[in-house]
Order: structure tokens, then C-alpha cells, then sequence
């Protein structure tokens, strides 16, 4: 079964600011479904775009909530972290 994520759960799985998920939606920049009027993101297209770096998650000032961009693919994420900057 397939795994769907709300805004702010999208949000929180990447560790960034739900204006920025809002920003992507509004921009067409991420695949994203409506169902019953509520946006709803595939959990596994968003983590093949992480994958392929075509997001790119960069921690902004310390304490500081995380930001995210696209697609500016020069620098690498660290593939050792998941949620919020805890180990895997």
C-alpha cells in the first residue's frame, strides 16, 4: 500500500517549513495529488526526487528550521540522515 503525506507531514518528513511545500505545490514544482480537496504528496516520488538530488535540503542558520530548494544539484546530501538530523 502506498504511503501519502498531508502538507505538514511532508514538511516535517523533510525537515522544512511548510511554506516552502506550500511554495513547491504553488509552483508546480512537486508532484502532488488532491484527494477530497486535500493535497496529498506519494511518499515514494518524493523520495526518488531526494534520491536524485532534484531536492536539495540545506540547514539554514543554527536553530533555524530547515529549508529546501530546487534543483540546484552541486552540493550532496548526506545519505546517513533521515527525519530531522537524526542518525539512521
Amino acid at each position: 500500500m502506498e504511503t501519502y503525506l498531508d502538507i505538514e507531514g511532508l514538511a516535517n518528513y523533510l525537515c522544512i517549513a511548510e511554506k516552502t511545500v506550500r511554495k513547491w505545490v504553488l509552483n508546480r514544482e512537486i508532484p502532488y495529488y488532491k484527494i477530497k480537496k486535500i493535497i496529498r504528496f506519494r511518499l515514494s516520488e518524493i523520495e526518488k526526487l531526494v534520491e536524485e538530488n532534484k531536492i536539495k535540503i540545506k540547514p539554514k542558520k543554527s536553530g533555524e528550521t530547515l529549508e529546501a530548494e530546487f534543483p540546484d544539484l552541486t552540493e550532496k546530501q548526506d545519505a546517513g540522515t533521515t527525519g530531522c538530523g537524526a542518525e539512521a
